[in-house]
């Protein structure tokens, strides 16, 4: 008999649901409101393949103790892997979602108590914590690289185009709807040659503000060419477009910010350098360190890495390990305290669907912390179905969150 769960220390508590497949989406979001009480949700009817631009995606929050899902929106602008970056916006009565209306994506500003919308003119991809300005990339063109990441149904107008001047990252001011064309594929590409990769056609796949909105970190990728590659460029940037680059083309995946100036990512560092390490980047001066390994006889990989509220833990689960003699895999979730690099595994959950076919709409567990640092929730298909799970670290030995 294979264990639907192995939990090594806490208990998950499932708070969604049981009348449809409910997830929130992406780990380095908050889906916790300031009380503690309310949990983001998505729920969807299915979860087995990439969305089209007719599947609706049913938008809400989860009422933690009693497990109600509080519907108060959809949209058809959405993916398994982030949702509609549904998100809190500046207090607990409104939350900011992407949207898709007149054969464009947009996003929406909503009151959730009175149901008044605001809406803007591009769809986000990273919120500033004061909420007052957003980062926005061409989600068609991501969908055209990666379709689990981006939204399928509208064309992108510079698919031909490799580096275009018109296109890039924008800014957009999240009050008046103002945008700005923050720095261009053609800037990017003139700034940091390097062949093949440079010359072939360029997107933007991930993009975060740092905590005082001052700068943004983003993975600029190639598409690949005649069989080869695709590899990152790690580089940072502000809303003027003064752009610094951290690293070389090289494998550069997850990452969260510590602070304005330090960078934690999953990188190789270097394109020579085959294995992949947690560094600390700095953005200031570009240097970079190498976390120790905390057990080598188990290497992290690649995890959604992410720092706890008091940035003393990085919390982060990988893709899936092979369960012996069988078609079926498990994902770790990993818990470092950074002052001892003691690395706990607060639980082994079976993913279901996670060959190379259900790539794009897999279930990863992209744990988030709530505002304390008590409690972390994270998505799972373990059941059969996906679901949104809670842990108490308040009952992990040693654990000091305050």
């Amino acid at each position: 008999m294979i264990p639907v769960i192995e939990e090594t220390n806490v208990h998950a508590k499932i708070i969604s649901p049981k009348d449809g497949h409910y997830f929130f989406g992406y780990y380095d979001l908050q889906p916790f409101d300031s009380t503690g009480r309310f949990h983001l949700c998505n729920r969807t009817a299915f979860e087995d393949r990439i969305p089209d631009e007719n599947d609706v995606c049913e938008l809400g929050m989860l009422e933690i103790e009693t497990g109600e899902f509080i519907k108060f929106a959809e949209t058809t602008a959405w993916n398994f892997q982030q949702g509609a970056m549904l998100q809190w916006y500046q207090d607990d009565d409104h939350v900011i979602f992407n949207t898709r209306e007149n054969g464009a994506f947009g996003s929406c500003v909503m009151n959730i108590k009175t149901g008044a919308k605001r809406k803007l003119p591009m769809a986000i991809a990273s919120l500033s914590k004061d909420g007052k300005k957003a980062l926005c990339i061409n989600f068609s063109r991501i969908f055209d690289f990666r379709p689990g990441y981006g939204y399928i149904g509208i064309p992108d107008e510079h698919f031909l185009e490799k580096a275009p001047s018109d296109d890039g990252v924008f800014v957009m001011d999240t009050e008046t709807g103002a945008c700005h064309l923050a720095i261009s594929y053609a800037q990017m590409r003139s700034a940091f040659p390097k062949a093949p990769y440079s010359d072939e056609k360029l997107l933007v796949n991930h993009i975060t503000y740092n905590l005082s909105g001052s700068r943004f970190v983003f993975l600029l990728r190639n598409f690949p060419e005649n069989g080869g590659k695709w590899i990152t460029l790690l580089l940072t940037c502000d809303e003027f477009g003064n752009v610094r680059k951290l690293a070389d083309y090289a494998t550069h995946s997850h990452y969260h910010w510590k602070n304005d100036r330090e960078l934690l990512i999953v990188s190789t560092k270097t394109e020579e350098n085959k294995k992949l390490g947690l560094y600390v980047f700095n953005d200031e001066n570009g240097n970079a360190s190498l976390l120790s390994e905390p057990d080598p006889a188990h290497p992290l990989k690649d995890i959604h890495c992410l720092y706890s509220p008091n940035r003393r833990y990085i919390m982060g689960d990988g893709y899936p390990d092979g369960y012996p003699n069988t078609n079926l895999s498990y994902r770790w979730l990993h818990f470092i305290d950074t002052s001892s690099g003691h690395d706990t595994v607060l639980g082994k959950y079976l993913s279901f669907r996670s060959g190379r076919a259900e790539l794009e709409y897999r279930c990863d567990l992209h744990a988030r912390f709530d505002r304390t640092g008590r409690y972390v929730s994270f998505d799972s298909n373990h059941i059969g179905r996906r679901c949104v799970c809670l842990l108490d670290l308040d009952k992990l030995n040693g654990y000091e969150y305050r």
